[in-house]
């Protein structure tokens, strides 16, 4: 059924169904939301381990009974059982809880159907105006970008080009007689309530994307389990699903984004125009809801959530089609044995019939003219006069002379570059620190990443120059270029 095809039986499917409206029929929906709004929401934060959430539902929980509020905590709640909530949450679907890699405590994070009920309990508030004019600006900017952009008409884009530009000199043009246009407060504060809800909706959208993420990954591990074929035909559809994920509509965007975020230069304008936006008179007078300064290190954590749960994803479905494999070898292992037993147990009396074993597929036939003739090899013919003793014209200086590089000093360099960008590429460390110990630096960068914690774009290249002072020479190298991430705190 089309989404905007909502009639009565599928607003009340969807009512049944959906786990953000499970959440507000729930018994004690406002303890759960407001608790889970605090420990998130407010706190900024992506996901928290056990123990400390368990400590902070305890008190939240106790607070609401000091203030008269035991009815608020659903019916049948008891002080012995807040700490069960968290379970019970996660069971239903309204949280997350999952062990990181190397980690012996669960952690809890938000499921997007918790998210987009806060999201909709904070919309009912509202805000003292309604920004009309920024959202049909930003309505009208996006109509003319799709119907331009998408265009396979040259007359067409050339015509919108010549206007943009047209508006460009005339803006120019009043620019110089003084006459510029200055936003008032009001459209200053307008803009940016819509700033702000843009960038709270794209970090919220991040728990959906890694949701679509992982049911792409359910759905690829479903089809090898229903899969009933030989091995090699399941191997063959692993391998033409291993990259459905980053093949998808969701995977390409994400990736998108992914590329444009780890550009210095985007980051760079970013955090510029963060900063200079906070700093405007009209957005330190309005309310603010949200840590726009924070946007920047919030937005490279939460995708670095996606990409390490995407490269687990792929460990995850390689070791469940090896433990398929091994599951196959000893169930193959055991018929063999048995077929041994049964063949000792009638050696002294074997079937009649020819045709007592039936072996599945199709026999594999090797005739005798279809291998090749033989050929002799030749002789070895050994002289009786010993060869005379020889000199050698090959060099070997060059064996010895190698470019000794000591890890220890780039590892201080890539230390200070992330502690002052955040993060950092091959070909940005050589173009501050040039090399002076010419391809083996390099080489000694790419050592580095591969021992790394958290890199991004592993696939990327860019031609980087190196010098090598020893033997007076330069290159221009062809090398990968990964980019080093710092350990980002959200």
């Amino acid at each position: 059924m089309p989404e905007n095809k909502l009639d009565y039986y599928e607003i009340r499917y969807r009512l049944e169904t959906q786990a953000a409206f499970r959440i507000l029929r729930k018994d004690g929906a406002a303890f759960m939301l407001g608790f889970l709004h605090e420990q998130f929401k407010l706190r900024h934060r992506a996901d928290i381990g056990q123990a400390e959430l368990g400590e902070a539902l305890a008190a939240y929980a106790e607070l609401l009974r000091l203030s008269g509020e035991d009815e608020a905590l659903g019916r049948g709640a008891s002080r012995a059982d807040v700490s069960a909530y968290l379970d019970a949450w996660a069971n239903e679907g309204f949280l997350r809880k999952y062990y990181p890699q190397d980690a012996a405590e669960a952690c809890y994070d938000l499921t997007p159907a918790t998210e987009r009920a806060l999201e909709w309990i904070a919309e009912l508030s509202g805000r003292g105006f309604v920004g009309a004019e920024s959202r049909l600006k930003a309505l009208a900017d996006g109509l003319r970008e799709l119907a331009y952009g998408a265009a396979f008409d040259p007359e067409e884009r050339r015509a919108e080009l010549l206007r943009q530009r047209a508006a460009l000199d005339d803006e120019l043009a009043r620019l110089d007689r003084g006459e510029a246009e200055r936003l008032d407060d009001t459209r200053v504060a307008e803009r940016y309530y819509a700033i702000e809800d843009a960038a709270r909706r794209l970090l919220a959208d991040f728990k959906q994307i890694e949701e679509n993420l992982r049911e792409l990954d359910r759905e690829t591990k479903e089809r090898i389990i229903a899969s009933e074929g030989a091995r090699g035909r399941v191997l063959k559809e692993l391998f033409e699903h291993r990259d459905a994920i980053m093949a998808s509509d969701q995977g390409k965007s994400f990736q998108a984004f992914w590329a444009y975020l780890m550009s210095l230069d985007t980051r760079d304008e970013l955090a510029a125009l963060v900063e200079r936006v906070l700093g405007l008179d009209a957005v330190k007078a309005a309310k603010r809801s949200f840590p726009l300064d924070s946007l920047d290190a919030r937005l490279v954590a939460a995708g670095a959530r996606v990409q390490r749960m995407t490269h687990r994803l792929h460990e995850e479905l390689k070791n469940f089609l090896d433990e398929r494999a091994r599951r196959e070898a000893k169930l193959a292992a055991s018929y063999i044995d048995r077929i041994k037993r049964l063949a000792l147990a009638a050696r002294d009396d074997p079937p009649s019939s020819r045709a007592f074993l039936v072996i599945e597929g199709e026999p594999e036939l090797n005739l005798v003219m279809d291998r090749p003739l033989y050929r002799p090899e030749e002789p070895v013919v050994i002289g009786e006069a010993p060869a005379a003793l020889g000199s050698g014209s090959a060099r070997t200086d060059e064996l010895y002379d190698q470019e000794l590089v000591e890890l220890g000093e780039l590892a201080d360099r890539l230390r200070a570059a992330l502690t002052e960008l955040g993060q950092v590429g091959v070909s940005e460390l050589a173009a501050r620190w040039r090399p002076t110990r010419g391809a083996a630096e390099l080489v000694g960068y790419l050592r580095l990443a591969s021992i790394a914690p958290s890199i991004a774009q592993a696939e990327r290249r860019s031609l980087v120059e190196a010098d090598n002072l020893a033997r007076g020479s330069s290159i221009l190298a062809d090398c990968p270029d990964p980019i080093f991430l710092a350990e980002v705190q959200p």
